[in-house]
């Protein structure tokens, strides 16, 4: 799977509730690269993932599968937990950054690539 990471995700297994995820973040280098997600349906329900698990096929999906309700979010409320942080690393910052196309307006003469 080709760096930078995409926008759109789908997780294999429910993640605070969520499976559809939009990346509005990433950095670092190497083994060290990360990627800060936000669920769709809720945008106080934020990860800070690995690449490397990213690239996981048996947890992560590049693009969103077309889910049920029920799949995508089977009981509401369930597992949700605030601007909780799936992997603990406290120097990821959780705001979304500036070139992620997510601002409006956006006044970046160059914008990071995204795929």
């Amino acid at each position: 799977m080709r760096w930078p990471p995409r926008l759109s995700w789908t997780s294999t297994y429910l993640r605070q509730g969520f499976r559809h995820f939009v990346a509005i973040n990433y950095g670092g280098q190497g083994n060290e690269r990360w990627v800060i997600l936000v669920a769709v349906l809720d945008g106080k329900s934020r990860l800070s993932v690995r690449w490397e698990e990213m690239k996981d096929p048996s947890k992560w999906i590049s693009g969103w599968l077309k889910l049920t309700r029920k799949e995508a979010n089977p009981s509401k409320g369930n597992n949700i937990s605030g601007n909780k942080i799936e992997k603990k690393d406290e120097e990821v910052c959780l705001h979304v950054s500036k070139d992620s196309g997510l601002l409006i307006p956006s006044r970046l003469n160059q914008i990071r690539p995204w795929h």
